[in-house]
């Protein structure tokens, strides 16, 4: 299982700012010593550090990027429902207004809707499809009841599951470049703290105290949170969703879970991870375009918990009558 956000030498990307910040402390106020035992271990590699540092705060953090690319997700699942159920309504006048000639129904795309439901790219183009087609047969439709706002709201709608989808597909990219941008930062400052700590380890070999300063802890830390002011390890709460039908890995399901603000999407290959939970039993709801909405209760996550993973199986979403 893909873990949420990469590390470098076996060291968590907050960890590593974290012990860049401090050994640049140290650097500073031992700066002379080094510059004696080596020239470029200066005052301007300090500002070099120090601008390097500067570089990795100023890189959006993965969960600030996961959150805009959730909102986009939210939106294209509520507007793909949404339209789905339109095309759904509107059938009902199509067969009225035309009760003996099935080919209309293939016209409008009808015996093609549950085939193309689970699939965003081909879902809009159907859509865009149907309101062609719907706009061919308009005056029948009007004449056999059908609103002028029910047009007007699947030609929207339409429109809004395209912007969505596009806004989110926008959101992903740009959480990828930040990553790979991130990751980059992170291994140039990882390689300015280590000069330091390979010549502070030398400058001071017989003063082990201030040559503690300068050893690289790369012991990973768990996360924490707090639960009755008490500090404990997070659990993790990571998986794979699939289609039950197909076994098929889902992409930009929303996995969430139930009473808590902590929610998540699964990537490319169905995989969802987050490390922050407090340990407890809940339930997790996860919903994705053409499934069916799916909810599992009992789910227990305990601290230290880093070998449990679950696999979750949806039901594709059947429209029926069509």
């Amino acid at each position: 299982m893909k873990k949420s956000q990469h590390t470098s030498k076996g060291v968590s990307q907050s960890r590593q700012l974290e012990i860049s910040n401090n050994m640049r402390q140290s650097f500073n106020n031992d700066v002379a010593a080094f510059t004696a035992f080596d020239p470029e271990l200066n005052a301007d590699y300090s500002e070099q550090l120090g601008l390097q540092i500067t570089a990795v705060e100023a890189i959006p953090a993965d969960y600030m990027l996961l959150g805009q690319q959730m909102q986009k997700t939210q939106k294209v699942i509520t507007f793909s429902n949404a339209a789905i159920a339109a095309v759904r309504t509107i059938r009902y006048y199509v067969e009225k207004a035309f009760p003996d000639e099935d080919l209309h129904l293939y016209e409008f795309g009808y015996p093609e809707l549950n085939k193309v439901i689970n699939t965003q790219s081909k879902l809009i183009l159907f859509l865009k499809n149907f309101v062609v087609t719907l706009n061919k047969y308009k005056a029948e439709l009007i004449l056999k009841g059908l609103s002028q706002t029910t047009i007007d709201e699947i030609t929207h709608l339409t429109t809004d599951v395209e912007t969505a989808n596009i806004q989110q597909e926008q959101a992903k990219k740009a959480r990828y470049v930040a990553t790979g941008n991130r990751v980059k930062a992170y291994d140039e400052l990882w390689k300015l703290i280590a000069a330091i700590a390979k010549a502070g380890k030398i400058i001071f070999e017989n003063d082990p105290i201030k040559q503690r300063e300068y050893i690289l802890d790369v012991s990973p830390k768990k996360k924490t949170v707090k639960v009755a002011e008490a500090e404990v390890n997070a659990a993790i709460f990571q998986g794979t969703v699939t289609d039950a039908e197909t076994d098929e890995v889902i992409e930009d399901a929303m996995v969430e879970i139930l009473g808590t603000t902590i929610s998540t999407t699964t990537d490319e290959d169905g995989e969802f991870y987050t490390d922050e939970v407090v340990p407890g039993t809940y339930t997790i709801k996860i919903t994705a375009v053409g499934y069916k909405d799916f909810q599992q209760s009992g789910i227990e996550l305990t601290s230290d918990n880093e070998d449990q993973e679950f696999s979750f199986s949806l039901a594709k979403m059947v429209v029926e009558g069509v």
